[in-house]
């Protein structure tokens, strides 16, 4: 009997080859692949995404100019001095005025439609951005600033922005620890499946190994039946999560989160999923030939004694 009548023998034999327990297998690794999809996206959400929003946040500064004046063109006046005296202030890169319509719309979730009171006090808020290479003293810039305006509040974004980091490092490792449940469940699973056929199916095995079939050589039969399983199942898996993944990056995106570079993360994202197929089939692959190789010897033993 040759190599070939022997792998149709086997293949057509095992339980693992038939046509009810491969499609079965195929639905684990869907299932076990869209979860992973979603962890492997929420990962790299929180590794990156987070990271470089908090990044960039801590180099920045929010200044309040509220107005307690008499008029409003004394309020213009010392807007005008703070943003001179910060623009000349060293580390400082960047000075915007945010927008009133925009603080207005921001303030409706409390007070309510703010554009029929039309002497409604607002404030005046600066977005100040300066150098990493050269950091802001704060204290001193304060000081500067409350001669011209006494009660001008400087908001320092770095404490919240490292809390924000901290925040997606811990989502991060509980999202790679799910993750790696996930993988270990799917190894366990090829771990069952192929011991189960080996128990059941060990005189058949004799049989071929006398024959000349060589433990190296069921193994890769094994394999090639996982590696059909999870390219079906990681296929159809992949195309659940794409969508799902997807929407979950839309419902962060509208959580108001800017500074994420939405597009650039879009595609690396599914470039992650897209590979995860790929790295489930390898983990059954190897995960099926060391089953083999190590439960063989181990009903070899059983069997002599």
């Amino acid at each position: 009997m040759n190599a070939g009548c022997m792998y149709s023998f086997f293949r057509k034999t095992i339980p693992i080859g038939s046509a009810q327990n491969s499609r079965s297998l195929s639905l684990i690794f869907s299932v076990l692949i869209f979860l992973l999809s979603f962890v492997a996206a929420c990962v790299f959400t929180f590794s990156h995404g987070f990271h470089n929003w908090g990044s960039s946040n801590s180099l920045k500064l929010t200044v309040e100019i509220p107005v307690n004046v008499r008029s409003s063109n004394e309020h213009a006046s010392n807007v005008e001095r703070i943003v001179v005296e910060l623009k000349s202030a060293p580390g400082i890169t960047n000075v915007q005025r945010v927008d009133p319509e925009k603080l207005k719309t921001m303030l409706k979730v409390w007070t309510g439609d703010t554009s029929a009171n039309i002497d409604f006090p607002i404030p005046t808020l600066l977005d100040v951005e300066f150098d990493s290479a050269q950091p802001v003293d704060i204290d001193t810039l304060k000081q500067r600033l409350r001669t011209i305006s006494p009660d001008v509040t400087v908001e320092n974004h770095n404490s919240w922005a490292q809390k924000l980091m901290i925040f997606g490092r811990s989502l991060k490792l509980v999202t790679i620890l799910i993750g790696s449940f996930i993988l270990f469940c799917a190894a366990v699973i090829v771990i069952l499946v192929t011991k189960s056929a080996l128990q059941a199916y060990y005189s058949t095995l004799d049989i071929l190994r006398l024959l000349g079939a060589k433990d190296s050589y069921i193994a890769k039969i094994f394999q090639n039946q996982v590696l059909k399983s999870s390219f079906y199942g990681g296929l159809y898996g992949v195309l659940f999560a794409v969508p799902a993944v997807y929407a979950f990056m839309i419902v962060i995106k509208r959580l108001g989160l800017e500074g994420l570079h939405w597009n650039a993360m879009l595609w690396r994202v599914v470039a992650v999923v897209a590979t995860i197929p790929f790295a489930v089939a390898l983990l059954g692959v190897i995960v099926s030939k060391v089953t083999v190789l190590v439960h063989l010897r181990i009903l070899d033993g059983k069997t002599r004694s």
